[in-house]
């Protein structure tokens, strides 16, 4: 998604001004995306996209094009559910300070004061130096950028397995300090991992099952879940390849870093929470999560990626697995933003697209 990101970037810094009204800005906007996405995701032979664009702290348009499943030409809609890769990182950020908040974890205390069963390895580093802030926005110096996940929930470890690389994790690295803690930005998915395993030793319940209760109940996100049940797969769309060829979906261990599978219609939910209602986290704590480090040149808060175009700041995180593409940002400031989840391999290249388009209309 880096090329997406500095392709918008590219978009933003044109000088060239338009004189549309706001409620015109937005028809233009709807009339261009109907007509070129149905176009977009056959080109790029992606089956189906989920968009949501947010206008003035409203959702102005949901909308479905493509199929779920090609096979049965089922079609996508804002009920369809969709992997979101590491988008998955900001509610699990997001679930970290509600525990902070409510006082049962401290943000800058050493994370191994959480851990009982499992430790982070010996190295010539001091792992006490690692705190629970350090892992959220990536200055940890931790292993394992992300995760492939399986094919079969058979093959799946434990959480220590997967933390020590053990076998059968197989695709899941050791999780370990590899960089001198606080000196540089390093994304790691297994940071996240290691935040998983905090809030089920902190919370006694495992990771899942505490998400539900304390996170989506509350918001009535009832198509929400990092446990991948036959519910959830019965609404889901299929995952494809770059041909548009079915591939197996994935199942993860680490689900905090990569496992989440939402619908549009309960993101929109999340997005409400984070910008309106914070009936969870108070505007203080989100406006908290949003700011970015130093370290990471100001491009990650605690759960949230930070692109800076000019006067303007998205926020929020993009997301890729095996079969799946998604991207969600938002304009804090103004409270325009735009959510999309894709189920095909080539979906970067339609979200490229898609938020070029948005760009435009919006910024431009």
């Amino acid at each position: 998604m880096r090329f997406l990101l500095a392709a918008l970037i590219v978009i933003l810094c044109s000088k060239t001004v338009f004189s549309q009204s706001l409620t015109s800005a937005t028809d233009s906007l709807i009339h261009t995306l109907d007509k070129k996405l149905p176009k977009l995701i056959q080109q790029n032979k992606v089956p189906g996209i989920a968009l949501a664009i947010l206008d003035n702290n409203k959702f102005v348009y949901t909308k479905g094009y493509g199929f779920s499943n090609l096979k049965n030409g089922t079609p996508i809609t804002s009920s369809t559910g969709f992997n979101i890769g590491s988008i998955s990182k900001l509610f699990t950020a997001f679930a970290i300070i509600k525990l902070v908040d409510e006082d049962k974890i401290e943000l800058d205390s050493p994370v191994e004061n959480y851990l009982t069963r499992w430790k982070l390895p010996n190295s010539k580093y001091n792992n006490s130096k690692i705190t629970i802030r350090h892992l959220l926005n990536h200055t940890a110096g931790v292993s394992v950028h992300g995760y492939n996940g399986f094919n079969t929930k058979d093959l799946l470890p434990s959480l220590e397995s997967s933390l020590n690389g053990n076998k059968p994790a197989r695709h899941d690295e050791k999780v370990e300090i590899i960089i001198e803690p606080q000196t540089e930005f390093k994304y790691s998915g297994g940071g996240y991992t290691i935040l998983q395993l905090v809030i089920e030793e902190v919370t006694h319940i495992p990771f899942e099952k505490y998400m539900d209760k304390a996170v989506f109940k509350p918001l009535k996100m009832k198509n929400t879940s990092f446990k991948i049940t036959k519910r959830v797969l019965k609404t889901s769309a299929i995952p494809y390849d770059e041909h548009e060829k079915e591939i197996p979906f994935v199942y993860f261990t680490a689900k905090a870093a990569a496992g989440l599978q939402t619908t549009l219609n309960d993101f929109i939910k999340f997005t409400n929470e984070i910008l309106n209602n914070h009936t969870l986290l108070s505007k203080e704590k989100i406006d908290m999560m949003t700011q970015a480090s130093q370290l990471s040149k100001n491009r990650y808060g605690l759960g949230f990626k930070i692109l800076q175009l000019g006067k303007i700041k998205l926020k929020g995180h993009s997301g890729t697995n095996s079969g799946w593409q998604a991207a969600f940002f938002i304009d804090f400031k103004n409270k325009n933003g735009l959510i999309m989840m894709t189920n095909g391999d080539n979906g970067d290249r339609v979200l490229k697209k898609a938020l070029g388009i948005w760009a435009r209309a919006k910024y431009q």
